[in-house]
């Protein structure tokens, strides 16, 4: 009973001491997340709603004795990314790894990878809390953090100033992992095992039986949480430092600290600063354009101005425009809408290379029509060669390039990274030159010299019309491949069905410390796709199949999430190679204009692609990359992805 009560006293003055401390640093609190990542306490997880489109990336450290590994030994940290991709559903990925100490050294590489699923079954309403679903994929091969469980979450107005959050759950006994090594290549269900936990060699118990906590929060600024964790109790405090950056410390079973911290934000809401038109200048101190510029686009908004290219305004109304800066067509239409009164009345025709997307019209929703034959006609009379005297600048973008593998023991971050300064001119409507110069930073996945050399250099041909859209390349592309590669794809951008084709001949190629060295082009890319666009939300459901780069055959799906700026996509394929699952996402990389001329433009890249895969090694499903994706472009432009973002308005 004097162990209990010392321990139980113990516990509160490290609390105190941490709350402490955590006051004189911080502001506004928001809610905190558990260890490994998900909306939770300290270690366990809660029911807790979270906003559609909210994504959280956290840092948290756990003691030895109350850690994940196999003899609880070995302080730690886990790694994470929560991403809310449904207004139920939320996606955790984490990563697990153990710190080596004198007395126990560690060779682990990477770490443990595990990806979690939240669904909540039932919001909280008045008379009931609450209720989620948390499962972790099977894929893991040391299954001591997964969760599979139940838990509830209810909030109480406990006085004027104070709120309470009570939660309680239970966690299965059992668990679903992969038995076997991380060197062996597995097929996607193979080697699972269903087991007591307790028959795990290195089980921890985590969540294993019921668990429940409660926290406190104070005048939003400050919370307190108290939790069992299924073995444990354990006490702490949360706060939030900034806007969205959560702090959070707690004592574990009166013994040892844990500590964390969080920051999150919407991808769904988007900047000001992109849908503004900028501060007007005084007229006197604007230099005059030309005629049809100026009748266009207010010389006033000089720094907008230079946002567009290759702008028209024919006597229908119509006004035709090229936009380079964003990947999302959205803010450039809505900052037309602004420049004139008129603007019900007028429809805006984007272009991508010269050539039309579709029209657009801005009222009390966002409308789109097809581009007609009468429009495409003046487009091309007012057409020179080449193309770039239409109104271009030339515009030179920093592009990194980033391929990794995970995992090494002795470099768990193995890496070919470059950045290029790339480049682009016009030709003809729809043909454009891509080229540039680039930089290898570090290269640990083969023994090719570290040499500055051309960036990837070719020919692209964009064609669209009537709800057909081909891009043909030619020329040296991204992943060492040089040859022809043809996109084909049926896509009404009023609709949720497309379907596509992508066929390629390629070979390989790399810059030795000399000269050149290329292959002969014999591997053939053969793909066809079917894919569906959910009505609500943005969610695109992609099935694929056929032969990849590497000979391998197969069948792959993708479910992608088009936020505002930003598209994050999880996948699963099966080839002859093998099985695998992963993750990729394109983003814009700020801050974007750098220096912008009148003529010359410099700038970061508008899309930054990036794609991880869980296995390593076996060549599964692999592809190469010719600039950009057709079918990630077109979604781009899709009325309904537009129209969501004008509704928010």
């Amino acid at each position: 009973m004097e162990e209990i009560r010392n321990q139980y006293f113990g516990l509160l003055s490290r609390v105190g001491i941490l709350s402490t401390l955590l006051l004189f640093i911080c502001g506004e609190v928001i809610a905190q997340s558990n260890i490994s990542g998900k909306p939770g306490l300290i270690y366990i997880p809660t029911a807790r709603y979270v906003p559609d489109g909210n994504m959280e990336v956290g840092l948290h450290f756990f003691p030895g004795n109350y850690g994940f590994n196999s003899d609880n030994q070995n302080p730690g940290r886990v790694l994470s990314m929560n991403l809310t991709v449904l207004p139920r559903f939320d996606i955790n990925i984490n990563v697990l790894q153990l710190f080596s100490t004198a007395a126990n050294p560690v060779k682990l590489g990477l770490g443990d990878r595990q990806l979690d699923f939240r669904y909540l079954l039932m919001k909280e309403s008045k008379s009931r809390p609450s209720l989620a679903f948390i499962t972790s994929t099977p894929t893991s091969i040391s299954p001591t953090l997964l969760t599979h469980a139940l838990v509830a979450t209810k909030h109480f107005s406990v006085a004027k100033q104070w709120e309470a959050e009570v939660t309680a759950g239970y966690g299965s006994p059992y668990h679903v992992y992969r038995k076997g090594s991380t060197l062996d290549n597995y097929g996607l269900f193979a080697n699972m095992a269903f087991e007591k936990k307790e028959d795990y060699a290195y089980h921890k118990r985590y969540l294993e039986g019921p668990f429940g906590g409660i926290s406190f929060t104070f005048r939003s600024k400050v919370g307190f949480m108290l939790e069992y964790d299924s073995q444990n109790i354990n006490a702490g405090v949360y706060v939030r430092a900034l806007k969205n950056w959560v702090i959070q410390a707690a004592v574990l079973n009166g013994e040892q600290i844990t500590f964390g911290s969080a920051y999150n934000l919407s991808l769904l809401k988007q900047s000001k600063r992109m849908l503004s038109l900028g501060k007007k200048q005084n007229q006197d101190n604007v230099q005059t354009p030309d005629k049809s510029e100026a009748a266009i686009i207010d010389p006033g908004y000089r720094k907008l101005r230079g946002n567009f290219e290759n702008v028209a305004l024919d006597s229908a109304g119509i006004i035709s425009y090229e936009q380079r800066l964003n990947r999302n067509p959205f803010p450039a239409l809505y900052q037309l809408k602004q420049l004139f009164a008129d603007s019900a009345n007028m429809r805006f025709v984007p272009m991508f290379q010269g050539i039309p997307m579709g029209q657009y019209k801005l009222n009390e929703k966002l409308e789109f029509s097809p581009v007609s034959n009468a429009v495409r006609e003046r487009q091309k009379q007012r057409s020179k060669f080449p193309l770039h005297r239409n109104g271009y600048s030339l515009h030179f973008w920093i592009q990194p390039y980033f391929n990794a593998i995970f995992g090494n023991f002795d470099k768990p971050i193995q890496s070919n990274t470059s950045v290029a300064i790339q480049s682009q001119i016009f030709l003809l409507p729809g043909m454009s030159l891509d080229f540039g110069i680039l930089f290898p930073i570090v290269n640990d996945l083969d023994n090719r010299p570290k040499k500055i050399r051309p960036s990837p250099v070719f020919v692209n041909q964009f064609y669209s019309k009537n709800h057909n859209h081909i891009s043909a390349s030619a020329g040296f592309f991204q992943n060492d491949q040089y040859g022809v590669n043809i996109q084909y794809r049926r896509a009404n951008l009023q609709r949720p069905w497309s379907f596509g084709v992508e066929a390629g001949l390629t070979g390989d190629y790399y810059y030795p410390n000399k000269g050149i060295y290329y292959g002969n082009m014999e591997k053939l890319l053969l793909i066809l796709d079917a894919a569906y666009l959910l009505s609500n939300p943005d969610i695109t459901f992609k099935v694929s199949g056929g032969r990849y780069l590497a000979g391998d055959t197969g069948v792959r799906l993708d479910m992608l999430r088009q936020f505002t700026n930003i598209e994050i996509g999880f996948y699963a394929m099966t080839t002859s190679n093998g099985s695998t699952i992963g993750f990729n996402f394109a983003i814009p990389l700020f801050p974007g204009k750098l220096l912008n001329g009148k003529h010359v433009r410099l700038r970061t890249t508008s899309e930054f692609p990036w794609e991880y895969n869980y296995t390593r090694g076996y060549r599964i499903g692999e592809r190469y990359r010719t600039g950009y994706q057709l079918d990630q472009k077109l979604r781009q432009y899709h009325s309904q992805y537009l129209n969501r973002q004008y509704g928010k308005k």
